[in-house]
């Protein structure tokens, strides 16, 4: 088949963008737990800060908003989510470090599995 006999793409499903966003939420716990693990050792407490918060609300809009296919252009939308996603991480670098809460680095992973699970339910929808 050749390109021009294509059905012309479509705007990406909803579940699509949320089980992306869902992923990048997972990846980012997953991360920031074993930066945890490396600074402050085994079972230590996490700070959670405002920086943390806006990271993690920059992911969900990375991941929710990022090209799933190379053909795709980019939408108004997108360029949207993807800047006020920049914009988030540009602002977390100028918030207080002054902890909101702790929490025991196990919910950073387990808040990492609990977002996988979300997004392969929420992928799985798409294929029924």
């Amino acid at each position: 088949m050749d390109s021009s006999s294509q059905a012309p793409l479509t705007g990406v499903p909803v579940a699509l963008r949320v089980g992306g966003a869902f992923i990048a939420l997972a990846l980012i716990f997953v991360l920031f737990g074993l930066m945890s693990i490396l600074s402050e050792g085994w079972m230590g407490l996490f700070p959670v800060t405002w920086r943390f918060i806006l990271i993690v609300i920059a992911a969900a809009l990375v991941g929710a908003f990022v090209t799933t296919n190379t053909a795709q252009k980019g939408s108004p939308a997108q360029v949207v989510g993807l800047a006020v996603a920049v914009a988030l991480i540009i602002a977390s670098r100028f918030v207080s470090l002054e902890p909101l809460s702790y929490m025991a680095q196990y919910w950073l992973f387990l808040y990492a599995g609990g977002a996988l699970l979300c997004a392969l339910l929420i992928r799985r929808s798409l294929m029924r």
